[in-house]
């Protein structure tokens, strides 16, 4: 249950009632120096019986799109610096940015013409204009249709003169069933509605977003849908925000599916455009953000974008980054996602509606290589089964493995740590392998290549 939000950029007293959260959600500056103690801070609940990740190497599920590699306000005007060090070797899909910023907007930084401008020439990511941010406050300080539609008649024509043409389309409105109060009115009537029209009208090569619930609700979205088909103002991309854990990612898209299909609604694209771990001081942390990956991928969201919960601190690519924009753990795990490519294949984790131990993998067949990055609320021994390596490959191939470390969002890491190289036989495109995972927060990698073609010094396994 979604119970309260935090202002994200403009710091503001607010009443932190995030039942599952700890005290340090809601305060940065406790966030910053948040270190677990444990190896498994997530949960006291032994994962170690659910231990089996399959891989399946020639069951290919789409090309590789880096679909979870977005962020809201990840970048703002000058924040990043460095964009190509630190956005390019992400391969980010999309970024989420206000439609406008500064004065008597929500938000003063990140205004979403300037920053598609930005990342032009460094990046192949699509910005998404969030049209609501255009008025302030929160909720929303809704006036009338006459100021709104004026707001949103600047932002089109602001886009349409811009020097880019990299957007994923605009989302109407944020979180509506938090944020949109009924003394304004009818949200689905008054705003919905009207705003799909006039963004028809003089931007209809645009896409359309929304309803980017605070939470999937069935009846809500299937009440959405049903105004929506009636007036013949469907959004082009179905999205939601997943901001209470990875749990119900599995059957939240499930149930959409069912919903659509019911209502005889064509299969639309699917956002999840902001996610995180309900404990939010742990957003971005490599062993949490796994799952939230590995389930994007297998389910067939489009895109998604890492929420974002440090007021006054923007353009950190979704917690990424630290404060003095240095690379945390969480970084080098979405480097990890960055440089995959060729395509997704089909992943199998023990329970595919918990937090526990799961994965993503690819695999390369240009470049003949592919790569599988686990992690999740685990610890111990992940018993890792590979199958259908193309013969390609040779009998024998070179397993890397690695790791990297995740303290806080506010601690830098440098570098990944390799754990061994070792050479396994083949036996019918199979092999079988373990992987000592020793802390909840940190992301492992295995990097699969023929031994044939490489000269890394290895160990017979």
């Amino acid at each position: 249950m979604f119970f309260g939000r935090v202002h994200r950029f403009i710091p503001r007293v607010v009443t932190c009632i995030f039942a599952l959260a700890s005290i340090a959600a809601c305060n940065p500056a406790s966030q910053s120096s948040a270190s677990p103690k444990q190896d498994n801070p997530l949960s006291s609940k032994p994962r170690l019986a659910k231990n089996l990740i399959r891989v399946e190497f020639d069951h290919r599920i789409k090309p590789v799109t880096h679909v979870a590699s977005g962020a809201l306000y990840g970048v703002v005007e000058h924040i990043p610096e460095d964009l190509q060090q630190l956005v390019t070797p992400l391969q980010p899909s999309t970024y989420l940015q206000p439609a406008l910023a500064g004065k008597d907007a929500q938000q003063p930084y990140g205004n979403a013409v300037a920053v598609a401008e930005r990342l032009t020439n460094v990046s192949d990511a699509k910005v998404t204009i969030r049209l609501a941010d255009v008025l302030p406050g929160w909720p929303y300080e809704w006036t009338n249709w006459q100021q709104w539609q004026s707001k949103v008649m600047q932002v089109i024509n602001s886009r349409q003169h811009s020097n880019s043409n990299n957007y994923y389309g605009y989302e109407i409105w944020n979180e509506p069933d938090v944020t949109w109060q009924a003394k304004n009115g009818q949200f689905n009537r008054d705003v919905w509605l009207k705003t799909y029209q006039l963004l028809k009208q003089h931007d209809p090569q645009q896409a359309i977003i929304g309803p980017s619930f605070a939470v999937y609700e069935q009846q809500k979205m299937r009440e959405f849908l049903l105004f929506c088909k009636q007036y013949n103002c469907l959004p082009d991309v179905i999205s939601w925000h997943q901001l209470q854990g990875v749990e119900s990612v599995a059957t939240n898209v499930a149930n959409y599916r069912a919903t659509e299909k019911e209502l005889g609604i064509a299969a639309k694209r699917l956002s999840i455009n902001e996610y995180s771990h309900d404990t939010h001081e742990y957003e971005g942390a490599p062993g949490v953000s796994v799952p939230f990956i590995a389930k994007f991928e297998r389910h067939g969201v489009e895109s998604a974008n890492i929420s974002w919960w440090f007021p006054a601190l923007p353009g950190r690519l979704g917690s990424l980054l630290t404060a003095n924009n240095q690379k945390n753990g969480g970084w080098w795990l979405y480097k990890w996602y960055g440089d995959m490519q060729g395509d997704m294949v089909k992943t199998v984790p023990p329970d595919d509606n918990s937090d526990g131990l799961d994965a993503f993998a690819n695999i390369d067949l240009l470049n003949n290589s592919a790569s599988i990055v686990l992690g999740g609320n685990f610890t111990g021994t992940a018993s890792v089964n590979i199958s259908g390596l193309p013969q390609a490959f040779g009998d024998t191939i070179l397993v890397k493995t690695e790791h990297v470390v995740w303290d806080s969002k506010e601690s830098p890491v440098n570098q990944t740590i390799t754990d061994s190289v070792k050479t396994y036989d083949i036996e019918q495109g199979e092999i079988k392998l373990d992987v000592v995972v020793e802390n909840a927060l940190w992301g492992y990698r295995l990097q699969l290549t023929p031994q044939k073609n490489t000269n890394l010094h290895n160990v017979r396994s």
